[in-house]
């Protein structure tokens, strides 16, 4: 029974998924699929028995299957357009969702079919990967299973079955963390959120680093709560983690390493190894973070400029905004601008494909339900009891809150990179929301809801705005005048959300 279930059903699996991958391939079906299918049995294999190994649950097993099914499916839909999806363009005519997914994948076969040593992805000959891993991994796999037929559905099962490994690892930290009480519904909220977030979706279906650094961050999740783990022993595999996110992508992989390596830090068998107080571990770990972006000012800026420079050139809206404000401001702007990328209105109301609409809608409606979580997150500190946990979730929201406004002067509010650097920190992301929303529910914070109102005030306002503009049905408000109302309407709710918390405390103060 026990062979049955880690080798018998994964093959199954794989030769049903195989079966589908050459069914709608270009391709000859003999050429796809006996390479396809070992590729993706061994793959299953390793997720079944992950599975089993990790003692996971029957919830997580159904996370699980949607969540690759979501992912392949996309991944089928666009790359063999079977639907009008994409504009004429070649990467949409090619299959792929983004540029430089088809610019790294179109190199990777290339150096797949050619013969040269597969380490040359690492080199300077291959510029559309910087750091090399993707691209080394995605001509392993045309090199090894279909070197005769350029399958791309394979890279995206590859990305995809990375990405969902971290599912299985996250649950796996958070039993670890929270046990089976608490973790029934927390550890829920949290991997929902990790599991089905649109952009996790939408980049998981396609050839794309970012599912490769969620997988590999959720490994490090796990590892750093394995309190029974003896200490050398989560060092090796968190190293090992660390690797292979510093192989995906340098320069993100660092600071997720780094703010990992903090989190271990703070785990309570580690108090007796540590020769600083918490408090002022805390204020050291700020500090570096301060000094790390006070000499990475330059570089940041810069690049963040030319991004802003560029989003202004491709928006008449933006120069609009530019021309009031004047160009000295123009980064910041797009920094704010940045912040609420996808704009929702937006996505509801400009005109485009069926298709993108949609998915551009999703996307922007994932990030517009977590934001409140983010927020809330300063609130929930200060309501936290225990003064550890405190200073834990207070180092993981400023970490993650410096990362998004990093992301946003980086990306120069554009509206694909902004979300595709946050997408690197899901993991901690979905941690920070699903502890406050679960936090906030469960003390029925009225802060929660004055925050969600607010944001539901913003979205209103900013529809209207998109609607006149594209329809012409009616005249709306100048841009600064909206923006006058919407302050004052978020000063009003902040306020009143103050005022209340003074009666609270007379309350509290006055009972025994």
């Amino acid at each position: 029974m026990k062979f049955a279930k880690r080798i018998i059903v994964p093959i199954l699996f794989g030769f049903f998924t195989t079966w589908i991958f050459a069914f709608f391939s270009s391709y000859e079906f003999i050429d796809v699929f006996w390479g396809t299918w070992f590729f993706t049995s061994i793959s299953y294999i390793l997720l079944f028995n992950l599975f089993l190994w990790l003692g996971s649950n029957k919830f997580l097993g159904v996370v699980v299957g949607i969540a690759l099914f979501l992912r392949l499916g996309l991944g089928l839909i666009t790359t063999e357009n079977l639907i009008d999806w994409g504009y004429d363009q070649e990467p949409y005519l090619s299959g792929y969702l983004f540029r430089d997914a088809y610019n790294r994948d179109m190199q990777s076969w290339e150096l797949a079919i050619s013969d040269q040593p597969i380490w040359k992805a690492f080199s300077s000959d291959f510029i559309s990967d910087q750091y090399g891993g993707l691209l080394a991994s995605s001509a392993i796999i045309y090199r090894l299973f279909t070197p005769n037929s350029h399958l791309q559905i394979n890279v995206i099962f590859f990305v995809a079955l990375i990405n969902v490994l971290g599912i299985l690892f996250l649950g796996a930290g958070l039993r670890e963390k929270y046990g089976d009480n608490k973790s029934h519904l927390l550890s829920k909220i949290i991997i929902i959120i990790f599991a089905f977030y649109p952009d996790a979706i939408l980049f998981g279906a396609s050839q794309m680093r970012e599912p490769l650094l969620m997988g590999f961050s959720a490994g490090l999740f796990w590892i750093i709560h394995k309190l029974n783990y003896k200490i050398g022993a989560r060092i090796a595999v968190f190293s090992f983690f660390s690797f292979l996110l510093l192989l995906v992508s340098l320069k993100i992989g660092v600071f997720l390493v780094f703010t990992f390596l903090i989190w271990l830090i703070f785990q309570p068998d580690l108090l007796p190894f540590r020769f600083i107080k918490s408090k002022l571990l805390t204020i050291s770990i700020i500090s570096m973070v301060l000094i790390t972006a006070y000499f990475s000012y330059n570089w940041i800026m810069e690049a963040g400029e030319w991004d802003a420079i560029i989003l202004e050139q491709k928006s008449g809206f933006v120069q609009y905004i530019v021309s009031i404000i004047g160009t000295k401001y123009r980064l910041h702007f797009a920094t704010v601008y940045g912040l609420f990328q996808p704009v929702l209105p937006a996505a509801l109301v400009e005109p485009s494909k069926l298709f993108w609409r949609i998915l551009q809608s999703l996307r922007a409606a994932g990030w517009y339900i977590i934001f409140p979580g983010l927020i809330y997150g300063l609130v929930y500190y200060f309501r936290e009891k225990d003064k550890e946990t405190r200073k834990q979730f207070l180092v993981l929201w400023l970490m993650t809150i410096f990362w998004i406004f990093l992301s946003s002067i980086r990306a120069g509010g554009d509206m694909w990179d902004n979300p595709r650097y946050r997408l690197s920190f899901l993991v901690i992301i979905s941690y920070i929301v699903g502890t406050s929303f679960f936090e906030g529910w469960k003390r029925k914070d009225h802060w929660l809801i004055r925050i969600f109102v607010a944001e539901l005030i913003f979205i209103l306002f900013f529809l209207q705005w998109y609607i006149a503009r594209y329809t012409g049905l009616f005249e709306n408000l100048s841009f600064f005048n909206m923006v006058y109302v919407l302050s004052l309407l978020f000063g009003i709710i902040l306020i009143t959300g103050i005022i209340r918390e003074f009666k609270n405390y007379r309350i509290k103060k006055r009972s025994p």
